[in-house]
């Protein structure tokens, strides 16, 4: 039977007083426990308590559903520009919903480098670009707020999430290059990546994306090839 957070932590932190405490109880009455004894008897249960919060947080419930995935990749061209569309599925976990239902704006960053294939060591980055969808839910309306950073004044509404999911989750017709910049029958790929949520150590350790940090929630890269 699975539990929640709170009852689950309750409960192994119970069986973990319950298995050592004891020992540490009849130790401590004779006399051949010595401080080493002791000092072991604390480590194992600093080592099960940091087990329990591990196993308990957040990143780990996350990593135990879906994993967020890029679909739907459309490379289209109009008006002289190469165009990119794609969505984000499974893009919504528990985490995202309870923070976007407590009044937090959710942002999710689509970030893109355009680069000339070369050989397998000599690709050559030709642009790189991003953009953003942010969404916010009105408690007092009981509508979802979506913006982009051109609407941000005039938000679209819904009072529906799933149409709220949808709008934040599909990313169209992104603006990547000039057709003139491309060479006629040259191959060429696109990268992509999606972060859904930051996390809080900034490594600075995203190829694409300058300010991905650690113990966030994205989406893997995804990578499509073509020739103009």
């Amino acid at each position: 039977m699975l539990l929640d957070n709170g009852r689950g932590i309750t409960y192994i932190l119970r069986v973990i007083d319950t298995l050592i405490c004891p020992v540490a109880r009849e130790a401590s009455a004779h006399s051949y426990c010595n401080s080493s004894m002791k000092l072991r008897l604390f480590t194992i249960y600093l080592a099960a308590l940091a087990a329990v919060f591990c196993l308990y947080s957040p990143p780990a419930q996350a990593a135990r559903e879906k994993a967020p995935e890029i679909q739907h990749i459309v490379v289209t061209s109009a008006d002289g520009v190469l165009q990119l569309s794609a969505s984000v599925k499974n893009a919504f976990n528990r985490i995202l919903l309870n923070e976007l239902r407590s009044g937090t704006e959710l942002t999710f960053v689509f970030s893109v480098e355009l680069v000339h294939k070369g050989t397998k060591w000599f690709d050559t980055s030709m642009r790189r670009t991003s953009t953003s969808h942010s969404l916010k839910y009105d408690k007092e309306r009981g509508e979802y707020l979506f913006s982009t950073p051109e609407t941000r004044e005039n938000p679209r509404q819904t009072a529906s999430l799933v149409e709220a999911e949808q709008w934040m989750s599909t990313f169209s017709q992104m603006h990547i290059a000039e057709l003139s910049s491309l060479v006629a029958d040259a191959p060429y790929a696109i990268h992509m990546q999606a972060v859904l949520k930051q996390g809080r150590l900034p490594f600075n350790l995203g190829r694409f994306i300058p300010v991905w940090q650690i113990s966030g929630i994205q989406t893997d890269r995804r990578t499509i090839e073509f020739r103009y």
